[in-house]
This record gives structure tokens, sequence and C-alpha cells, in this order.
């Protein structure tokens, strides 16, 4: 009995050391590993122009700031590109924690396919890395730095995904889900469109004492922009064909069934007195039930939204009564709520008919739900569907 045991250490501490001694000690060399958290995008000529945000982590007692460097490079194909970076820096492209991929607004015209199909293929990168389109240089963008973030990636990544509590008016999209839509039979994608603001620094400090503290950056002094990612760009076939606005982002959002602990504001609502209030309204709940049928040979598309929802601010003068924990819903706001609703969505319904980016996922539908009816259907059910909405915004009776 013990001779067994013995024999089984001897192959369990053999198995040890052949799986330690055969691994490649050249690509966990922390000296020679670049870190990379983002990667940008841009086309140079025919060519690509991979710019790669690292990480520097630097433990001293006096900055505790996060540092980063973006680092260039310049192929024909992304992975080429990406390999640039590694020959002319000496340093080993990590992408294990890129988080974030950043397409320029030059690849609007071109297949965005060709590009983040090297990242949804290869195991370098996680699926779950968030892709998104920069207004103008993906380069430029990478570079600046927000008033909470020296690293722009991370400024980013807190706005896409927000912590709960916060409002859900993002359309976030990843590799997966982008690449997953591209080859469906919808062939349509999104993701969202960061937009840049310039904001001017409060309480500047002079050069002498900002140079000592880390406050200066690359693009200029810390804190000067802020980033929107409340807008939405479409794709049919990989190619860019349209935007959805914040209104109906939103809309988007709640037939994404997505919305549930948001605000949304409800403007000039009629009073007694000929005066006009202004609500914010925090939704506590949010049903959402979208479906396609074929109805007399037409696709209808069908949105039923319930939504209960609590006042959170009036720009009214108050009374006791607005301490009440569930104060009763107003039937003025309750109107102008589904009024409100019901216009964003019959929007956005809208942007789908004139892009023709299936983004709704209607030639989905048709496809599981009425495959019988496909052929007939497929080539004009976009153009062509009819819709009925109905939205009920309640509050406490």
């Amino acid at each position: 009995m013990k001779s067994k045991l013995v024999k089984l250490l001897i192959f369990v501490v053999a198995g040890v050391l052949i799986l330690f001694f055969s691994n490649d000690f050249g690509l966990i060399d922390v000296e020679k590993t670049a870190i990379i958290t983002a990667v940008a995008i841009d086309l140079d000529g025919e060519n690509y122009k991979v710019t790669a945000q690292i990480a520097v982590p630097e433990a001293t007692d006096t900055k505790t700031e996060n540092q980063r460097a973006q680092i260039s490079g310049v192929g024909g194909t992304v992975g080429a590109a990406i390999k640039n970076v590694g020959d002319t820096s000496g340093w080993y492209p990590q992408l294990a924690f890129c988080n974030l991929i950043i397409l320029g607004e030059s690849l609007s015209d071109t297949d965005v396919i060709f590009i983040l199909d090297y990242f949804s293929k290869t195991l370098r990168v996680q699926d779950s890395a968030l892709t998104v389109m920069a207004e103008g240089s993906a380069y430029e963008l990478l570079k600046l730095s927000t008033p909470l973030d020296n690293v722009s990636s991370f400024a980013l990544q807190k706005i896409l995904l927000k912590n709960s509590g916060l409002n859900r008016d993002i359309a976030h999209c990843d590799v997966k889900t982008f690449c997953v839509d591209y080859y469906s039979v919808s062939e349509s994608s999104f993701m969202p469109l960061i937009k840049v603001k310039s904001q001017k620094e409060e309480n500047s400090k002079s050069d002498g004492s900002s140079e000592g503290q880390g406050q200066q950056t690359q693009s200029g002094v810390k804190g000067e922009y802020i980033f929107n990612a409340n807008s939405t760009v479409l794709f049919y076939k990989g190619k860019k064909v349209g935007y959805l606005d914040e209104k109906q982002t939103l809309a988007f959002k709640v037939l994404k069934n997505d919305f549930s602990s948001s605000t949304f504001e409800v403007q000039n609502v009629s009073s007694l007195f000929e005066r006009t209030h202004n609500y914010l309204l925090t939704v506590i709940k949010c049903k959402v039930k979208s479906y396609l049928k074929i109805e007399k040979q037409i696709p209808l598309f069908c949105v039923d939204v319930d939504m209960y929802v609590k006042i959170s601010d009036e720009n009214t003068s108050g009374t006791d009564l607005d301490y009440i924990k569930n104060l009763p819903l107003p039937a003025a706001v309750k109107e102008k709520a589904e009024l409100d609703m019901c216009e964003n969505i019959e929007s956005l319904i809208n942007a789908e008919k004139v892009t023709g980016c299936d983004f709704l996922g209607i030639k989905k539908e048709l496809f599981r739900r009425h495959y019988d009816q496909y052929s007939a259907f497929k080539d004009s059910v976009i153009s062509s569907f009819e819709y009925q909405i109905n939205v009920n915004v309640h509050g406490k009776s």
C-alpha cells in the first residue's frame, strides 16, 4: 500500500515539474511584456494604424494616479499592425487585458468586420472586449484624459459599463455580440459613438506645482476633456449606415428590456394654472414585450411597455405631501410620459426603416417564428413592416 502511494506521489511531482518547465518563460517576463488596456484603429492610406494604450504601473509614494503610454504600428492587416507595435517597441504586446477596441471614423465606409474578425477569432483577446467608434480619430481619442482618470480607456469603460444606480442609457456592444449580429440573418450591428467635449479645468495649478504632482498629460492639462457615449452608430453588412441620437438610444435600451433603475425627464407638463412643469421620473420596474406577427399577409411588429415609476424631482413649489414615500403619479404626468415614450419608440422604429439596419432584430424574429414565410418577406420586411406601440406608465394609484 505504501509503495503505491509513493509511486503516485512521484507521478504527481513529475507531472507538475513537466508542466512547470515546459512553460514559455519569455511570455511572462514582466520587464518585456506590454499590458495593453485598449486598442485604437485608424486607416493610414491603404494600411491600418493600430495604437496600443499600455498601462505603466509606478509604485511610488508620491504618484497615485494611473500612468499610460501609446505606441503605434502600421500594417496591411490588424494582426500585422499589432505585431509591428511589438517590433518597434521591443515589448511583447499582451492583449489578454485589453477591454476596449476603438474604431476611428475613417473606417466608417469600410467593412469593419475585417478588423473585428481578428479580435473575435484570436484567443489573445477576450470576447467581452467593448467596441466603440470615435467621432474623428481613434488615435486622438486615446490620447485624451478626463478629470477623474488619466487613462482614457479606463474612463471610457466607466461610462460604458455603469454601476447599478446609474442610468442605463448607453447601447454598449462587445466583440462577440457585434460579430454574432453581423453573421446573423439581419447582418446588422451597432456600437456607441464616442463624442469628446472640451472642459476648462477649474482651479488650475501653475506649471511649477503641476510638474511635481504629475498633472501634465501628453495632450495638455489633465481633465481637459469629457466623453459622451449616448449616441449609437448603426452598421449594415459591416458599414456605417446611420446613427441613433440620445432619445432613440434611450428607447432602444427600453426595448432591450434594460431600463430598470434608470431615469427619464418629462418636460412641459400642463398644469391647472396654464403653466408647464418638468418632472424627473425614476423607473422602478420596466417590463417589455416585443414580437413580430403576420397579420393579413403584412408583418406587424408589436411593442408592449409597462413601466412602474416614481417622481424623483419636479420644478414646482412643494408641499408636505412631497415627502410621502409613494407619491401618486398625477394623470397629466402619466399621459405626457406615455406620449413621449411612444414618440421615442416610433422614432427608433423609423430609424430602422430609413437606414435598413435591423438592430431591432425584425428579420431574426421572422426567421425564428415565421420560417414558412421567411423567403416571401426576407427582402422587404424591413421597409414594409407595420408597427403597434402600447406604453403604460403608472405609479402608486
